[in-house]
């Protein structure tokens, strides 16, 4: 079992690494105009069950919350794994403070807490006019302009898909991910309606899947009624066992 298992609860900080792939569609980028991009994201304050190969492992509480100025918010992650877990692994939680200007997603600090684990411990600072990110060491990197924290990039997902949900042939989306050493390029795209059946109840959704990887793998179905956040989750890296996150709450 990896540390990452409950390292940032939904999307992709269980995926790592990628592979430009699928280049018959085109692609867009991660802040492409949200169709209400001046108005406010909803609060959220949601529950996941998390299992790994079919093991429950514990809960991951994700709440998204209006942070200062208009338009910024704080996004957090805090893991509540079951006892083995935490012995063997920890508890990881993670905040990303976020704006949304202008339709684009722009990180300005993300933080990963991992007691006991340097490693996964770390913080970013983004500097939009030197366009500039500075870690908890002070080391600075140059990023592009569309780079977003790994916590962030799942709101810039959701914004995607309300964005593109109702088009008739959605494009692939592309997103630049940032974390204490690399640059990640990711791409999804948007394929089937499902029905899915939760703990917190049934909900129609679309699904959503990564294809930039053929050895990672992650499908999302996202709700319309919770506004495309995810209601279930499964990931699988290689061989080892898939990860599975649904809605408790």
């Amino acid at each position: 079992m990896n540390a990452k298992l409950m390292h940032g609860a939904v999307f992709a900080l269980v995926l790592t690494g990628a592979a430009r792939a699928d280049d018959a569609a085109p692609a867009v980028s991660a802040n492409a105009p949200a169709p209400s991009p001046t108005g406010a994201l909803p609060a959220l304050d949601y529950r996941y069950d998390a299992s790994w190969g079919g093991i429950p492992v514990g809960q991951v509480e994700v709440s998204l919350k209006p942070d200062g100025a208009a338009n910024c918010y704080r996004y957090t992650t805090v893991s509540k794994p079951v006892g083995f877990v935490k012995a063997l692994y920890g508890a990881p939680n993670q905040t990303s403070q976020f704006c949304v200007t202008d339709g684009k997603l722009r990180s300005q600090r993300f933080e990963s807490v991992l007691p006991g684990d340097d490693e996964q411990s770390y913080t970013l600072s983004f500097d939009w006019k030197k366009h500039t990110v500075t870690d908890e060491n002070g080391g600075v990197r140059a990023i592009p302009d569309d780079a977003i924290d790994s916590f962030a990039l799942q709101q810039a997902v959701r914004l995607w898909v309300l964005a593109h949900v109702n088009d008739a042939e959605p494009p692939i989306a592309e997103f630049t991910m940032v974390d204490r050493k690399n640059f990640t390029h990711y791409q999804f795209r948007l394929s089937q309606h499902v029905h899915v059946d939760t703990p917190a109840g049934p909900f129609d959704t679309v699904e959503l899947e990564r294809i930039d990887n053929p050895k990672k793998e992650g499908r999302f179905w996202l709700a319309s009624a919770r506004d495309y956040m995810p209601v279930a989750i499964e990931t699988k890296n290689g061989g080892k066992p898939t990860v599975r996150m649904v809605l408790a709450k």
